[in-house]
């Protein structure tokens, strides 16, 4: 299991999708934060503007890492290097549980360097601007480690998802436009389904609760509790990994 982990890290070190991942991260929260930073009025920055972006890319950063997940395994697939990896270890579900291993620490570590840039570019700004900015928005070290655990989780399941379906186009549109725009659908019409479906359930495992608008204010819909949205996660994530096992003993892989 070793040489199977280090044959994974050298294969990301290898291709430049984690290069492009970053400089993706680095796209959708620092530059867009750098601008407003330079630009925005300090009333703007002292108050809750910056917690309010950092609201909005919090949910960029995770949707790029599952992106992540599903070019890391749907790349194996395309290019056939997968082969090579079942012909040194026949037991696919060895190979499956190490890449998805791999991918989560890569994706946490690529979310704890995210929230280190972030808060540094923030601090620069506010030295620059002459201003203080408190950012934090009262989360704790707990929230940001659950935040950081999520993107390990969304992370492997985008490699879960890679596995099973194979086609990289397809899978990366059906996943987004489901993310994006079917599930939140759901989850505003029918709160009690959407609860479980598994980004509102990946989202619960940092919130415990699902906002639904009302008519006239945001009204709170219980959903899972943290612990419950963090073994469902973990159920998604196994039960897309073991279909992709086992419908690829019955398919060719080369």
């Amino acid at each position: 299991m070793i040489a199977l982990a280090r044959s994974e890290f050298l294969k990301l070190r290898s291709t430049r999708t984690a290069l492009v991942l970053f400089l993706v991260v680095l796209l959708l929260v620092i530059v867009p934060l750098a601008l407003l930073l330079a630009f925005v009025p300090k009333e703007w920055l002292e108050q809750d503007g910056i917690t309010s972006f950092l609201s909005t890319a919090s949910t960029l950063v995770p949707l790029a890492l599952l992106v992540f997940g599903i070019l890391g395994m749907t790349g194996e697939y395309r290019h056939g290097t997968i082969t090579y990896s079942y012909l040194v270890t026949p037991r696919r579900w060895q190979v499956m549980v190490m890449k998805l291993a791999v991918y989560a620490a890569v994706g946490m570590v690529m979310m704890l360097l995210a929230v280190g840039l972030v808060y540094a570019t923030i601090g620069i700004g506010g030295l620059v601007r002459g201003v203080t900015i408190d950012a934090s928005g009262g989360a704790t070290a707990g929230d940001y480690a659950r935040q950081i655990a999520v993107a390990g989780l969304i992370t492997a399941f985008g490699v879960a998802l890679g596995a099973l379906v194979r086609l990289q186009a397809v899978t990366v549109a059906a996943t987004l436009i489901w993310a994006l725009i079917a599930e939140p659908l759901v989850a505003a019409l029918k709160p009690a389904v959407g609860n479980w479906l598994p980004f509102q359930v990946f989202n619960q495992v940092t919130v415990s609760s699902v906002s639904q608008p009302g008519a006239d204010s945001l009204a709170t819909v219980s959903g899972l509790d943290r612990p419950q949205a963090f073994l469902v996660s973990l159920a998604y994530i196994a039960v897309v990994a073991v279909a992709a096992v086992f419908i690829s003993l019955r398919r060719d892989v080369t």
